[in-house]
């Protein structure tokens, strides 16, 4: 009877929310709404040619014959794109790589319908080198204005106070492939660049240099 309302009241117009039926039109099933999709489908199939493997047989010894799979040799691989002075990760085909020697990455990807700009990279332009070997073990901050009702709210407006603060400001720092973020003073930095603190009671001093012994004076 339940169905059945439910048929009646959709082709009447009423919806009934209450209804199996209804409830399964009201749920979406996209679930990438607003994400970055990936335009290289999943599978064992190569994302330029769409080579995928087939059926093949099998013999044993006395020659019975049996079906198996027989998968096509795909391999994840970073290739170099000329036009974008980048590498690109590829989900391709070991047979691919001569075609792409022979018409080029950009033609193949193009009429594979595949825009390489959304594609995950390693940038290899001069520009991004030059950056990398100017700011070594330094985190890239963010230019764009840090937002928020409570940023606003709390942060020190007053020049005088600002100028007399003595607080740093929040960077980053590398830590054996991990980021870190604070106000850090002389000995954490010291700790974080994994230089060892300094043992005040092994100070050795030049030669010499006129050094007071206090030891008696401390056991008298």
């Amino acid at each position: 009877m339940a169905m059945l309302y439910a048929l009646v009241s959709t082709h009447s117009g009423v919806e009934d929310l209450s209804s199996p039926m209804s409830m399964k039109q009201m749920v979406s099933r996209d679930v990438t709404v607003g994400a970055r999709k990936n335009p290289i489908k999943s599978g064992r199939r190569c994302g330029l040619t769409g080579k995928h493997g087939g059926i093949a047989y099998k013999y044993c010894f006395s020659h019975k014959r049996a079906t198996k799979r027989q998968h096509a040799n795909i391999q994840t691989k970073y290739v170099y794109w000329p036009e974008g002075q980048r590498m690109v990760k590829l989900k391709i085909a070991a047979s691919t790589l001569k075609s792409i020697e022979k018409k080029g990455l950009q033609q193949m990807a193009k009429e594979a319908g595949i825009d390489l700009n959304k594609l995950p990279f390693k940038d290899l332009r001069p520009e991004r080198k030059e950056y990398l070997q100017k700011n070594q073990m330094q985190v890239p901050v963010s230019k764009k204005k840090v937002t928020g009702h409570f940023r606003n709210a709390y942060r020190m407006k007053n020049p005088e106070k600002l100028a007399a603060s003595k607080k740093t400001p929040i960077e980053g720092k590398y830590y054996h492939g991990r980021i870190i973020f604070g106000r850090f003073n002389e000995d954490q930095l010291r700790q974080l660049n994994d230089i060892p603190l300094e043992d005040e009671s092994q100070i050795v001093y030049e030669e010499g240099v006129d050094v007071e012994d206090v030891s008696a004076a401390d056991q008298a």
